[in-house]
């Protein structure tokens, strides 16, 4: 089985990191997938070289054949539908045609949603959100999620008065919800000067920085220091709209036991429906988030019991289970049952590419070693240099002194002379 997911680029955003969570899953149960974007692999994700393909400009004769083309957003979804594939599949993250900010591409939007193409939903939410105001099916498969990365931290903070509270997302991107986050908790500082906000987020407008001056900010953090960055706060805030289609970074914080405080929208349902693990609230009610941020702030008791939740909330996910749930409707897709597929053939084909993942290991290992050597066969040849200008340095003065002693020697004569 050939899977092809046809990507408009590689910055790093959490949509992205998804789409090659699914291939990597795949591969590991011997599915021939690749992402094909315009953009140069992106080396923010490791493994990338392995399953990526730059296709510029991007475009269906330039991708080739495939058993399953994915659209990974609204627009490249009609590049996918024009994909030489079996089948065509839109991957749902979102539901764009309600983005206020693009409301004069709703129609458009709208129109690629009617294509004829089969449609994964990230959460149920979302599936039927799109069942309603499109009328087709939406297949709902889980996030792809690393509980062992994103793991609670070896020692809780020292209570030491402090709060540290964590807000990701766009200032700038209203679905998100940060600036109305920041506006409706700025009162808090006043009455806990120990209340830190730590942003994380791809960008800092200059309307933020002046609004909060003294946010704690990590701006295009590298992925592998977010899960330090979760562990290192009390709580984690998410202020999203309606619009938001699931919110990784919930998850994220859940798998790291940091209680959360959520506005009261499908997908905080879809992923806490019991509010177990977080404090819901309206979306735009400042004293609805003030107080359930204080409620945190003054009760460590509440955030390790909604912190612990979280954890096993957390621990449901996995890569492998989506890829797994991936597979199944590839392969339905197909005419196939996927035990089927899970022959000989198969189980030879994953030992290859995983003894093709060890030698890239080993061969970048050996690289690295070569190098260093190399870097030593320098650092020996500037020793050897070093060692031969004070060999000859030495022989210089050496020299000097002889010729000093012989010169005293013949001052010495002349005065026994005298």
């Amino acid at each position: 089985m050939k899977v092809v997911y046809v990507s408009d680029g590689a910055a790093l955003y959490g949509g992205t990191k998804v789409v090659y969570q699914h291939v990597r899953g795949l591969r590991r149960l011997g599915v021939l997938a690749e992402v094909v974007s315009p953009d140069p692999t992106p080396l923010w994700f490791p493994g990338a070289e392995s399953f990526y393909r730059q296709v510029s400009p991007l475009s269906a004769a330039g991708i080739g054949p495939a058993d399953i083309a994915v659209g990974t957003n609204w627009f490249t979804v009609p590049i996918a539908a024009r994909v030489s594939a079996k089948v065509t599949f839109h991957l749902c993250q979102c539901y764009e045609a309600l983005y206020p900010a693009i409301r004069d591409r709703w129609s458009e939007i709208e129109a690629v949603y009617r294509l004829p193409t089969r449609k994964l939903a990230v959460s149920p939410h979302l599936a039927r959100l799109i069942e309603e105001r499109i009328g087709h099916t939406a297949r709902f498969v889980p996030q792809p999620f690393d509980a062992r990365v994103f793991r609670p931290p070896a020692h809780d903070r020292p209570e030491d008065g402090s709060f540290r509270l964590l807000l990701s997302g766009q200032w700038d991107l209203p679905i998100k919800g940060v600036e109305w986050a920041m506006r409706a908790l700025r009162p808090l500082v006043y009455e806990s000067p120990r209340l830190s906000l730590v942003r994380l987020s791809q960008d800092a407008p200059q309307e933020e920085v002046e609004f909060w001056p003294d946010a704690d900010r990590s701006i295009q953090l590298p992925i592998e220091l977010v899960p330090d960055l979760v562990r290192g706060v009390d709580a984690y805030l998410g202020p999203s709209t309606e619009v938001e289609g699931f919110g990784l970074p919930t998850l994220e914080a859940m798998g790291c036991a940091r209680p959360a405080v959520l506005t009261d929208i499908g997908a905080a349902r879809s992923i806490d429906p019991r509010e177990e693990a977080s404090i819901r609230v309206p979306h735009g009610d400042d004293d609805a988030l003030r107080g359930a941020v204080r409620r945190l702030r003054d009760s460590p008791d509440l955030r390790r019991r909604l912190g612990s939740s979280g954890r096993r909330i957390a621990e449901e996910y996995s890569e492998d289970r989506t890829a797994w749930a991936l597979f199944e409707c590839f392969s339905e897709a197909l005419g196939f049952r996927a035990q089927d597929l899970l022959n000989e053939p198969l189980a030879i084909t994953r030992a290859v590419e995983e003894w093709r993942r060890q030698i890239v290991d080993e061969h970048q290992r050996a690289t690295r070693v070569a190098e260093r050597v190399s870097e030593l066969g320098q650092e020996a040849v500037r020793v050897e240099r070093q060692i031969a200008h004070l060999r000859a340095a030495r022989s210089n003065v050496e020299s000097r002194v002889a010729e000093s002693n012989r010169a005293l020697g013949r001052a010495a004569g002349l005065e026994t002379a005298t």
